[in-house]
């Protein structure tokens, strides 16, 4: 039988050994969006030893014209990111070891997973995670590899800790204001990223870093633009991630206690407890003033006080329909004492 691999290893630089360095390798992934989901189908399919996936979100209907993996029934039922993704990449490849995790990817989250992967993938939503990611690489010596994307816009570059800038001395020279839920996003554009940051993944973990592309990447496929930018030149010298005296703010700075933060889009708040702890979210269908209950694995969707609730076992809540954070903090508090 000609193996299932066998047009990737005829392809020179991969390999027979390369190959066999593909199934050995660990991924982390963290973020099961639209970059996250193209990002594990192709490694799964390349064969990867282990992927390892962490996303907070569940998913919904606009989700699905640029987010793999998922089906209507999965935003129907508001199945967790991850377990949706799970699902699917065991079908398409059995031999690879798939974990996934239910939870927000924080300071915690970051000592315990990435000094066990051999490559950190971005496939994030958001600039702060982002610079998280990239203090936890530096921090734990994983290299990793940034995407982002907004409108026909992307841009993707590998960070491979000894050689240029980090992402936190490029920040400064980068736009953060845009977002998919401000400025929309096409799936050609999520496409064309995921493919920049997966074929440097194949580089990396096939033992291949001497053909990673050193410059930041990127195009715009509206305008028909593309650029290659060197940025060694930006390398802060003292830049707290990557300079002599590092101290990785963002892995010191987790705020303690409760957060609750008002997500991209604005009408969305965030409820993480101080504590990650099990609720029992059945006797939400009990409960006095909460309508609409629904429950499927690891989440819990009801309408309460004029908001839209999605309840994670792990205690985390989204609450749509609502922009302050001490009102959401207030319902938050209120649904958990009907089930404590």
């Amino acid at each position: 039988m000609v193996s299932r691999y066998d047009r990737q290893t005829r392809f020179e630089p991969i390999g027979s050994e390369g190959q066999e360095r593909i199934r050995q390798a660990h991924v982390l992934l963290v973020g099961c969006g639209a970059l996250g989901t193209t990002i594990a189908d192709t490694l799964v399919r390349a064969g990867v030893g282990k992927i390892t996936i962490i996303d907070r979100d569940y998913v919904e209907r606009h989700n699905l014209h640029r987010q793999r993996l998922f089906t209507e029934a999965d935003a129907d039922n508001k199945v967790a990111k991850a377990k949706a993704a799970a699902r699917y990449l065991k079908e398409v490849n059995a031999d690879v070891d798939i974990d996934v995790y239910v939870r927000d990817f924080q300071a915690e989250e970051a000592a315990k997973f990435v000094p066990k992967a051999d490559l950190l993938m971005d496939g994030s939503d958001n600039f702060e995670l982002r610079l998280l990611l990239n203090d936890a690489a530096y921090r734990y010596g994983v290299p990793w590899i940034c995407g982002g994307v907004v409108g026909s816009y992307g841009l993707s570059r590998s960070f491979m800790l000894d050689e240029g800038p980090c992402l936190r001395c490029l920040s400064p020279y980068l736009s953060l204001d845009e977002t998919c839920d401000s400025d929309g996003v096409i799936a050609p554009a999520v496409q064309m990223v995921t493919a920049l940051q997966s074929a440097e993944a194949l580089k990396i973990i096939s033992g291949n870093e001497s053909a990673v592309a050193e410059r930041l990447r990127s195009f715009d496929l509206w305008t028909n633009e593309t650029a290659t930018i060197d940025v060694t030149r930006l390398q802060a010298e003292d830049c707290p991630t990557c300079g002599p005296h590092a101290t990785y703010p963002s892995l010191l700075n987790e705020a303690k206690g409760k957060q609750v933060r008002v997500l991209c889009g604005g009408d969305t708040v965030h409820v993480r407890p101080r504590e990650r702890r099990t609720v029992s979210m059945e006797k939400l269908q009990t409960a006095a003033d909460v309508s609409f209950v629904r429950m499927h694995e690891d989440v819990a969707t009801l309408d309460y006080d004029g908001c839209r609730i999605v309840l994670f076992k792990d205690g985390r809540a989204l609450l749509h329909g609502v922009d302050q954070t001490d009102k959401a903090e207030q319902v938050y508090e209120r649904v958990l004492s009907f089930i404590d």
